[in-house]
């Protein structure tokens, strides 16, 4: 029987799917990456031998079609998978991504995020996402999700944005955070300091990412791995 594919777009060369796609990996799936940094053409409707969606990070914002011109054709995959109920797992530029192709309204910040906060759960039940309150999670974002589509929950706050997580459906999700990264990751990210680092204030946070590497797996690959077991049933 043929593995699962689980179709990940890669928007910026230092945001791969790491982490999160060696949890799925875990658990039987491919991760089939589009570079489309590189130009890899990002099809506009959903491929038929793939099982789920990853639409990944970027220094870019989610309607920056001038910067990253596959933007449109991602937005509409994503559309595409939302009407035909294919899962999604979206990261951080790809959250705003679905909510932007699905009716929601993505914005600058006032203070970008960056470094470890604490997540604070809605009175949301959810298969998926029945994480502790307070638990912490990497972040690096200057835009988030200000209004979310029509008929979309929203599962989990920060201090500094509202729309941490959300689920549109019964199996797709936006996370605003970073659960695919570790210290390796944000010290590439600092050493290529996008605006979102600049205008955060701070030196490095590579040091209190490293500080919760262990904590941050144990909290967030067996919420992962339970959205893995979701869509393989």
């Amino acid at each position: 029987m043929p593995k699962q594919i689980v179709l990940a777009i890669q928007n910026d060369p230092t945001d791969p799917p790491h982490l999160v796609g060696r949890w799925l990996m875990e658990l039987g799936f491919e991760i089939k990456i589009i570079h489309a940094y590189k130009g890899q053409v990002v099809p506009a409707t959903v491929p038929d031998d793939v099982a789920a969606l990853m639409p990944l990070g970027g220094h870019m914002g989610a309607n920056d079609d001038h910067i990253a011109p596959w933007l449109p054709n991602e937005r509409a995959l994503l559309a595409d998978a939302v009407a035909k109920q294919v899962p999604i797992f979206a990261i951080c530029l790809g959250a705003q991504l679905l909510a932007a192709a699905t009716g929601g309204v993505v914005q600058r910040a006032p203070i970008s995020e960056i470094g470890i906060y604490g997540l604070e759960r809605n009175n949301q039940a959810d298969p998926i996402f029945n994480f502790a309150s307070g638990s912490p999670v990497a972040q690096w974002h200057e835009d988030k999700v200000t209004k979310l589509p029509p008929g979309a929950t929203t599962l989990a706050s920060s201090e500094l944005c509202e729309n941490q997580v959300f689920r549109i459906g019964n199996n797709s999700y936006g996370v605003q955070f970073h659960p695919e990264i570790d210290a390796s990751i944000i010290k590439v990210w600092e050493e290529h300091a996008d605006n979102a680092f600049i205008e955060s204030g701070k030196s490095s946070v590579e040091d209190e990412v490293r500080a919760v590497e262990q904590e941050l797996e144990n909290i967030w690959k067996p919420i992962v791995q339970k959205w893995g077991n979701l869509i393989s049933k």
